[in-house]
């Protein structure tokens, strides 16, 4: 038996639905898209392909797997998309009853609720009757000159983005620091211009609001501000040393 991992809090709440799939592949990638986002759940709405054994599950490997034999089948979006309070469906196509209610950008914060993510066939998206039942619809930023992208690139450039709204990335690198945090450093900074010989008049503390926007601006993570407090350290060490 697998051990599930348990959801994060952003994406517990989002359901990945697809709607009369009909490559397996898509549906085994999109199966451990849910596992590699921690997406509450997933559903097929009336599939046009076997996908619990074969081409489906070369793409579907480890955990994903279990997440791809237990996709729950429903004979229409109505019953995949009940107890869900908005409705996100994803088109490439334009028109009088097509037209785009919110950014992808947008999703994760003005939508607070359990949301389903709605996406059409492979050759041609939603039908009118199912962007209906949709409370949102949404488009992909792609290239003007071939837009449609593939099904499950779709799914991934968008539980990409949404996990990406509520995480820093798990590699730490882009975890910015907050102004609590960055508040110490300028403090230590301000003693640093003293040491230096900005005294006097409020020289110190002009100077220092400059160089408040400049940093403020910079977008620095806690290792970035515990590298310049090294910094300010070292520097009044040599002047009180000499």
């Amino acid at each position: 038996m697998i051990l599930r991992k348990t959801p994060s809090l952003q994406l517990s709440r989002f359901r990945v639905i697809l709607v009369e799939p009909k490559i397996p592949e898509n549906i085994g990638a999109t199966a451990r898209l849910l596992e590699n986002y921690d997406v509450g759940s997933g559903a097929l709405v009336n599939p046009k392909v076997e996908f619990k054994t074969g081409k489906a599950t070369y793409l579907a490997t480890g955990p994903s797997i279990e997440r791809l034999k237990s996709l729950p089948v429903y004979d229409a979006l109505e019953g995949a998309v009940e107890g869900y309070t908005a409705v996100v469906g994803f088109t490439a196509r334009a028109g009088n009853t097509r037209k785009l209610s919110i950014k992808l950008e947008d999703i994760g914060k003005k939508l607070k609720s359990k949301v389903a993510l709605v996406f059409g066939r492979e050759d041609y998206c939603l039908s009118k009757e199912e962007t209906q039942v949709c409370t949102h619809l949404c488009a992909l930023d792609t290239s003007t000159k071939f837009p449609a992208l593939n099904l499950s690139h779709s799914v991934a450039v968008v539980l990409s983005n949404l996990f990406l709204q509520d995480h820093a990335s798990r590699r730490g690198h882009f975890a910015l620091s907050t102004t609590e945090q960055m508040a110490p450093m300028f403090d230590h900074l301000r003693e640093m211009l003293v040491q230096v010989g900005y005294k006097g008049s409020g020289n110190p503390d002009r100077v220092l609001e400059k160089l408040k926007k400049i940093f403020q601006r910079s977008e620095l993570t806690k290792q970035d501000i515990a590298l310049l407090r090294g910094v300010y350290s070292k520097v009044i060490f040599n002047i009180e040393k000499a």
